[in-house]
């Protein structure tokens, strides 16, 4: 029977948080290795995918050619309901939902990118069109008994400028690349719960030097005392030649995605289904 790998590695570091029927665990750790995290050889083609490390757990369930140069494969966030029904946010299910099929931002850096990764030992295998730039679709995964149902309210974003108390906060990193100094693709999760309620924004970031500025952000937000967390899914982007701000507000996702048009947008509302 193949046994558990053992990492030279330190443990994740984990953090619970409770408020009021809600629970966050937060996890954080280290980037993930390069190679075979194995402390004996690799990994073997038999062992069940739960007892494979990091590298080769992603090997085997992703299907991207290459992977992002910082990948924080231990690193989660999630929400649980005292009944159970939770949402989750992690960098593997966050690389599942990017575009594996075809290079959907055709530049001119895109072919160059790739090529230098042709080789990369993670693939092992030619490169095929895909999104180079690691964009993720991603509004986190639903699992044990939570639903998401259409709805018309909104999550109030002046009520959420206001100045409260920060009961609890942090942010998650995901993944994150430089695109070989041609840009930069980042994915990340921030909480903070307040008196009035809890809220929590995943947002992947892109910008591709002198051709595009995209932010993707799923918002979630629980008032105080509800059992229902509001969901708001959005797509901005635009031409780094159409953003009429200066270099250091592009380059700051939380100052730009103000700035930047709405492209898309997507509302729901997470409730436990009945029993």
């Amino acid at each position: 029977m193949s046994q558990p790998v053992e990492s030279r590695l330190p443990p994740p570091l984990c953090e619970e948080f409770v408020y009021g029927d809600w629970t966050l665990k937060i996890v954080k750790s280290h980037i993930m290795g390069s190679q075979c995290e194995a402390l004996l050889g690799h990994c073997t083609g038999d062992m069940e995918v739960e007892k494979l490390c990091n590298r080769c757990r992603y090997e085997r369930l992703l299907t991207l050619p290459s992977l992002p140069d910082m990948v924080f494969a231990d690193n989660l966030l999630q929400i649980k309901h005292k009944s159970g029904g939770s949402i989750t946010f992690n960098a593997l299910e966050a690389l599942q939902c990017v575009n594996d099929k075809e290079d959907t931002l055709q530049v001119a850096h895109a072919d160059v990118w790739k090529e230098a990764r042709a080789d990369c030992e993670f693939a092992q295998k030619v490169v095929k069109p895909y999104d180079w730039t690691y964009t993720t679709n991603y509004r986190g995964t639903l699992s044990g008994g939570i639903v998401a149902e259409s709805t018309d309210e909104r999550i109030d974003l002046n009520k959420l400028r206001e100045r409260e108390e920060i009961k609890f906060y942090e942010e998650i990193f995901l993944y994150e690349d430089e695109l070989d100094d041609n840009g930069s693709t980042r994915c990340v999760v921030k909480v903070r719960v307040m008196p009035s309620g809890l809220f929590v924004v995943f947002r992947h970031y892109l910008r591709v030097d002198r051709v595009i500025v995209r932010v993707n952000d799923t918002r979630l937000y629980s008032p105080a005392s509800v059992s229902f967390i509001l969901r708001e899914t959005s797509t901005r982007e635009a031409a780094v030649s159409n953003l009429q701000v200066d270099s250091l507000v592009y380059n700051n996702p939380d100052l730009v995605w103000q700035h930047l048009p709405l492209v898309k947008e997507q509302c729901d509302k997470l409730v436990i289904e009945k029993s």
